[in-house]
């Protein structure tokens, strides 16, 4: 038996008996393809990480944002020699591409090839890496890189790293969507779709549409990891440093637990605090036992507040175990 992930009492008591490690879970996820010698520079332009001395072989997370700076769409660039791979880990994949395909210009030397979907497997647990080596599928830097491998005749991809962030350690397999699952990963346990998403409100990763709705910017939703200030101008840029330079994050993402169930929950998703001012807004919402669970945007002046009012009952907020945030963003005035 390997060790499992040391998350939180009340979500382990959610996932299944830690008898075997690493769990699996499965999704289907779009992937974009740029080649040419600009593809870096063009991304580079187009996103918020700093992808312009990015080395073959490494995994980047980034956000598409408008020139608003409200995030689009959260991404992982699998980074090529004069070629990336963009994973849409959450947002709207198509306009995505139909968005880079309006801002390439003749000039460029891109190639944005068509989108296409893949089945991800994520393998979750320090177990991880050490069960794929035992198959032959070791990786150099395995925790921020990616590669090729080959699962019996078929080729796929294998990238260091979660949809979840440093706080569920693991690694994805990129499969073509009819290729079976070989035996030693059939084995591993699959998670439910209930308990991916408790592990993605634990870990607070944003979602669309719940959080990625033209309502966010990445600052807000915890991603600021994802976000590079010194790289020179980009789509939002100067939208985003204007954020960091005068403390304008004005709220922020919480996990949010309630004792009151689901199915009692007032519909407005609005959160208040006890003498009635508007606190924030339930983004995301979901059954945990006999209460429920979720993520909320609030507002600076209560992101201190343990508890804040939601309908005739309460939640009490924490931070999310993977939600990054501008070094002195959102303190209390």
């Amino acid at each position: 038996m390997t060790t499992p992930v040391p998350f939180p009492h009340w979500l382990s008591q959610a996932l299944p008996e830690p008898c075997v490690w690493p769990v699996r879970t499965e999704r289907t996820v779009q992937l974009l393809r740029l080649s040419g010698a600009d593809s870096l520079r063009f991304l580079h332009d187009q996103t918020t990480q700093d992808l312009g001395n990015a080395p073959p072989g490494r995994v980047r997370r980034t956000c598409a944002v408008t020139t608003t700076a409200r995030l689009t769409a959260l991404l992982d660039v699998l980074v090529d020699q004069q070629a990336a791979r963009l994973l849409v880990l959450a947002g709207d994949g198509p306009a995505l591409h139909q968005r880079f395909d309006r801002h390439l210009f003749p000039a460029d030397q891109v190639t944005l090839l068509p989108m296409v979907q893949a089945r991800q497997v994520s393998l979750l647990g320090e177990g991880a890496a050490p069960l794929l080596a035992a198959e032959g599928l070791a990786m150099e830097a395995a925790e921020a890189g990616w590669g090729a491998v080959a699962l019996g005749d078929a080729q796929a991809l294998l990238a260091g790293g979660t949809d979840f962030g440093d706080g569920a350690p693991g690694v994805r397999l990129l499969l073509p969507d009819s290729l079976p699952l070989p035996p030693w990963l059939e084995r591993c346990p699959r998670l439910t779709a209930t308990q991916v998403e408790l592990l993605r409100l634990q870990q607070g990763m944003p979602a669309w549409p719940n959080e990625i709705n033209g309502d966010f910017n990445p600052f807000e939703l915890g991603l600021a990891g994802a976000v590079a200030l010194s790289k020179g101008c980009y789509l939002g840029q100067e939208v985003l440093a204007r954020l960091v330079t005068y403390d304008g994050v004005k709220q922020q993402l919480r996990l949010w637990r309630s004792p009151t169930p689901l199915e009692a929950l007032p519909d407005n998703n609005v959160i208040q605090s006890k003498d009635g001012a508007r606190a924030g807004v339930i983004t995301s919402r979901l059954a945990l036992g006999t209460g429920s669970v979720g993520l909320a945007v609030v507002r600076r002046a209560w992101l201190e507040a343990s508890t804040l009012t939601l309908g005739s009952g309460t939640v009490s907020l924490s931070l999310p175990g993977a939600a990054q945030f501008p070094s002195g963003a959102g303190k209390n005035d």
